[in-house]
């Protein structure tokens, strides 16, 4: 057991210091990969959630205006029947874009794998 202790710190000690730094930077970079990508998936559900508002809000009112001025000859309730349907088809679309979005997405290999393949190479 000595002997391999030995070896190993030997090991350790041979590494040039531009190794260590290329394992520093690596690390580093996986760090910022990380955080990069939680940034990137809080903008993607900023942005579905002011979809989520907006669009069946438009939805609605664009298909109770267009049915009220195409045909008059339908009630009140009608129209509303017609304009709510479309509200919650759009709403079910963008929430169906957004798990499909979430099922295509990688995932990034977890940082200690990261590490432990900078090690590797070393």
């Amino acid at each position: 057991m000595g002997k391999n202790k030995n070896k190993k710190q030997q090991a350790e000690k041979s590494l040039s210091k531009s190794q260590h730094e290329i394992a520093d930077t690596c690390v580093a970079s996986s760090q910022e990969q990380g955080l990069d990508n939680s940034f990137e998936v809080f903008l993607w559900l900023l942005a579905y959630s002011v979809l989520m508002f907006t669009l069946p809000f438009l939805g609605f009112y664009g298909v109770q205006n267009w049915l009220q001025e195409s045909f008059p000859n339908l009630t009140v309730f009608e129209v509303n029947c017609y304009s709510v349907l479309t509200a919650v088809l759009v709403a079910n679309a963008i929430v169906a874009m957004y798990v499909f979005k979430a099922f295509r997405e990688k995932d990034p290999p977890p940082l200690e794998e990261k590490q432990d393949e900078s090690k590797k190479e070393q």
